[in-house]
């Protein structure tokens, strides 16, 4: 059996990680950390938002299993972070879940998930404009690309209950 990695996509406050977070809580999911070369923002930990890396740590491509570069800063993770035969969760962008699939299909089960979420319920969550203005900017894929489709659009329980209606089985 090959190794399953549920790949989440939404926009910046659609509740990805809180998604990731519940997998791992509720049902022993790990998730994958993504390296960056980009400074450590406020608030954030290392190797809990991502593992923040100089540009000499960089490994060889080859040992990638998605690589980005938003800005001036790298953003990848290694194929070394998928559990042999088990499952994880990994946030990612529409550009890279492409390139996930298009590349690594063959190896891995990729469980591609979009969270959406009205407009109107990220300014009230308090999400940045400007986030908001960069993730219309991004790489759009077509619903149909995706294996399921989860609105996050009322409370934190109906968010659990739609989690565990698509992922119970795992």
């Amino acid at each position: 059996m090959k190794p399953i990695i549920i790949a989440i996509v939404g926009k910046s406050g659609s509740g990805k990680t809180y998604m990731t977070e519940f997998l791992q809580s509720k049902l022993n999911v790990p998730a994958i950390v993504s390296y960056t070369t980009r400074p450590m923002r406020s608030g954030e930990i290392n190797g809990k938002d991502h593992y923040f890396i100089s540009e000499k740590q960089v490994p060889h491509k080859e040992h990638m299993l998605v690589y980005t570069r938003f800005g001036e800063y790298e953003y990848f993770s290694l194929h070394s972070q998928i559990p042999n035969n088990g499952i994880c969760t990994y946030v990612i962008d529409e550009k890279g879940l492409e390139e996930l699939t298009n590349r690594f299909a063959d190896r891995y089960e990729i469980i591609s998930v979009l969270l959406l979420c009205p407009m109107e319920k990220l300014a009230i969550r308090g999400i940045d404009p400007k986030r908001i203005k960069r993730d219309r900017e991004r790489k759009r894929l077509s619903t149909q690309f995706f294996d399921c489709i989860i609105c996050n659009d009322g409370s934190i329980e109906e968010f659990e209950y739609r989690i565990m209606c698509q992922f119970n089985n795992l």
